[in-house]
């Protein structure tokens, strides 16, 4: 369940999909603030863009401002100052007190533009909240240490090559074999997959594919070079591809991910 999870560790476009997912699960993705610490700086947003469309209408949530500059004060030794503040906005959205994006018939009392909401705020900077939980924040914010990375042997294996393909009525097994044409001794076709589904060798033909094949091929003693002849003879065969992902093992790991079945 999310709430017995207190940190997530991700790679960086699905942590942005996370940090949206879960603002607009609250409410509104105008809610959440987000930091960016570093060992030498931080810096302090809204998790939002800047909306250049709404600029200067009165009618931007600044929720997320306001939370990112509570986790700021935090990050600077001043947690009764951000427990303030906090406690204050707190105060605000449980009066119903609410902008455009959550503002919610029989739920909300009063809508308000950013800045009415921002006095609101102000006027309540001594007081906490009676329904929602209140919070005091302690000081020490978040310290950056970076530790010696040991050295590993990092090995190229193979590459994902990724197709823009619709020929055949986009049947996989007309794609694979067309492929298997270009395996050789150091680069040889494993799998295909549609939308993360193996779809060759061995797919179920119930699966829907796409436009979109991920083409795996691996080796033993792979290089770049390799890579370019496969690239150029995909080409060379009216082959459109979009995008290339080389496959590294660490110490013998995976650096990459799995496919269905490996």
């Amino acid at each position: 369940m999310p709430e017995t999870l207190d940190v997530v560790v991700t790679l960086n476009l699905y942590g942005d999909i996370l940090s949206d997912v879960a603002a607009q699960v609250a409410g509104s993705v105008g809610l959440a603030g987000s930091a960016n610490i570093g060992r030498e700086a931080a810096m302090f947003e809204a998790v939002h863009g800047s909306a250049p469309d709404i600029a200067g209408k009165d009618v931007a949530n600044p929720s997320g401002l306001l939370t990112a500059a509570a986790q700021m004060l935090v990050h600077v030794g001043l947690p009764e100052f951000a427990s303030r503040i906090k406690n204050a906005w707190l105060c605000t959205l449980e009066e119903g007190i609410h902008t455009a994006d959550i503002y919610r018939e029989g739920l909300s009392r009063q809508r308000v533009g950013t800045r009415a909401f921002a006095s609101a705020v102000i006027d309540r900077l001594f007081r906490v909240p009676q329904q929602l939980q209140p919070v005091k924040y302690t000081g020490g914010g978040v310290n950056v240490q970076v530790r010696p990375t040991a050295s590993v042997t990092k090995q190229l294996v193979g590459v994902d090559v990724f197709l823009d393909w619709t020929g055949a009525n986009r049947d996989p097994d007309v794609l694979g074999r067309m492929l298997e044409a270009f395996s050789s001794d150091s680069l040889r076709l494993k799998m295909v997959t549609n939308r993360g589904v193996k779809v060759f060798p061995e797919g179920m033909v119930e699966t829907f594919c796409t436009d979109h094949w991920r083409c795996r091929f691996v080796g033993e003693h792979v290089t770049p070079r390799h890579i370019i002849n496969l690239l150029q003879h995909l080409v060379d065969a009216g082959l459109d591809v979009i995008k290339t992902e080389n496959l590294y093992t660490f110490d013998g790991e995976p650096g990459y991910s799995l496919g269905q079945g490996e």
